[in-house]
């Protein structure tokens, strides 16, 4: 690396010698995966890992997993186009879990519950009133 690279550049090099690259790119995906796919599907499927090139997707019924099947090639060349550094070939579609709340669906001002301390939540074998 040159004395002065950019930001960019050396943010892209660390992730890539210590192995975030793939969990980035997994993680630009489920961000943007209502806008990819469209709002119907988004509700049926989240996108878990990329390995080898292949986008492995959660669906949450075997209807919707039979019906995207037929829709593969263009959902690749979808992803394809609107994320080219990425490099998908094929989409392995699973049934599975959807996340109730995809972080894009939270709301921004959501506030952050704050957790009590241990011995002050009920439930807890020692606490005190």
């Amino acid at each position: 690396m040159h004395a002065f690279a950019s930001a960019k550049s050396v943010i892209n090099e660390i992730s890539r010698r210590h192995g975030f690259a793939g969990r980035l790119w997994e993680y630009r995906l489920q961000k943007q995966w209502k806008t990819l796919v469209g709002e119907a599907t988004a509700a049926h499927t989240w996108p878990t890992r990329i390995k080898f090139h292949k986008l492995h997707v959660l669906v949450d019924n075997s209807v919707w997993l039979h019906q995207l099947t037929y829709l593969k090639r263009s959902l690749v060349e979808k992803i394809q186009s609107e994320m080219t550094e990425l490099s998908v070939d094929d989409i392995i579609f699973r049934i599975g879990e959807i996340p109730d709340c995809p972080e894009e669906d939270s709301p921004a001002d959501a506030p952050t519950p704050l957790l009590r301390p241990l011995e002050k939540q009920p439930g807890f074998p020692f606490a005190r009133e």
